[in-house]
């Protein structure tokens, strides 16, 4: 299982790297991807009623970001990765989970200039795929 994790794993970066990073830039500078690839709580696509429970709900504290997926964990059904990267879709920081992991919720340092600034948070489920939440600081 551990082979197939790390690829789940690993998958999840590619798919929000290639998403986030290959997007284009719009008039704003921040990036544009295709929904029914990416999902949000806006445009939940072919996943209808499934953003409640695979959108990452974000908390400011200090200088860390808390992400937070409200997503049940088991060994078939499990949130896989969350990642944080900024408007250009440069990495900032990013955390795999295990199927055994009791809930999925991430810490990420934010730079020190983050305060007023965009950032995208995804959260990939083995099963529902790629979601992201927009947020400003």
């Amino acid at each position: 299982m551990t082979s197939r994790r790390n690829f789940m794993a690993m998958s999840a970066v590619a798919v929000a790297g290639t998403l986030l990073a290959g997007g284009t830039a719009s008039a704003g500078d921040e990036l544009e991807f295709p929904y029914n690839v990416a999902f949000t709580e806006k445009h939940p696509g072919h996943w209808t009623n499934k953003a409640g429970s695979h959108v990452p709900e974000v908390e400011v504290k200090n200088d860390t970001l808390i992400v937070r997926t409200p997503h049940p964990m088991s060994e078939k059904h499990y949130i896989v990765r969350h990642t944080l990267v900024d408007k250009k879709g440069n990495f900032i920081a990013g955390h795999t989970f295990a199927p055994t992991d009791e809930k999925a919720i991430s810490r990420f340092k934010l730079p020190a200039d983050s305060a007023g600034k965009k950032y995208y948070v995804t959260s990939f489920c083995n099963k529902h795929d790629l979601w992201v939440h927009k947020v400003k600081l």
